[in-house]
């Protein structure tokens, strides 16, 4: 981070923002004037932008920069620790929404961070000291956090709406697009064209992208790989872990371990 950034008004470089919700609350479509690193510290979270829905695992989070519409849907009881960025240091992110792994070092500094402007005791100059310390680290781990290449499109025309909801509450069913179209009363060919339209993807790859979206959050639950495949439609363990590998370049093993050492 450059020294400018630093020294431009530090005490807003990073404001903590926090707050508990119930299963299945929704918080209603808004937007922020600062980029949001939307995290949840407990719980999971799915989140839809205008173009995509997010099933944002554990120890992950969804980095939404300035003025980008979003809702929430907590999926279980959750706690957010997040943190609203300033524009000009949060532009070195980029102008679009992904998905960010939490090193544990990051999950601890944001917590910290969000309880001290929680706290009613007087804002002293150590504690002033302390959040420009604390906001300075989350930038930079922020920063320096991998990226996770998962993304579900989220299609406008009702028709694949329909097909694409009823895929994320039932990703165990095995439906191509010719049973689709019985249902739907398109073409399985027109249903190919608007996928690839619609999402930037064919109907397999979208269906593999909303498996490995909902697979991270079980994996990070701690259920075993063969209960994770079974839940996804995959006729043994081994096929799905080969699509998780092509997707990730590591097994859902791997990336188990690999999550415990952040």
């Amino acid at each position: 981070m450059s020294d400018s950034l630093i020294q431009s008004d530090l005490s807003e470089l990073v404001i903590g923002l926090s707050s508990e919700h119930s299963y299945r609350e929704i918080t209603p479509t808004h937007t922020h004037t600062r980029a949001q690193f939307l995290y949840a510290s407990t719980g999971n979270i799915q989140v839809f932008t205008p173009n995509n829905v997010w099933i944002v695992p554990p120890m992950c989070a969804l980095w939404i920069p300035a003025h980008v519409e979003h809702s929430v849907i907590s999926l279980s009881h959750v706690k957010l620790n997040t943190a609203l960025v300033e524009v000009n240091a949060a532009a070195l992110m980029g102008q679009h929404c992904f998905i960010i792994r939490v090193s544990n070092l990051l999950h601890e500094l944001l917590i910290r961070l969000n309880e001290i402007e929680r706290e009613d005791t007087p804002n002293t100059a150590t504690s002033q000291e302390l959040s420009r310390s604390l906001q300075i680290l989350i930038f930079e781990e922020i920063h320096r956090a991998n990226l996770l290449p998962i993304q579900i499109p989220w299609p406008k025309d009702k028709r694949l709406l329909k097909i694409c909801q009823e895929l994320l509450h039932t990703p165990d069913h095995s439906k191509d697009l010719t049973d689709w179209a019985d249902e739907i009363g398109a073409s399985s060919r027109t249903l190919m064209r608007m996928f690839q339209k619609e999402t930037g993807l064919s109907y397999r790859a979208w269906v593999q992208q909303m498996h490995i979206a909902l697979a991270l959050s079980k994996i990070a639950n701690g259920e075993s790989i063969a209960r994770i495949s079974e839940s996804l439609g995959y006729n043994n363990p081994s096929a799905f872990s080969a699509m998780f590998k092509r997707h990730l370049g590591k097994t859902p093993q791997q990336f188990r371990s690999s999550a415990m050492s952040l």
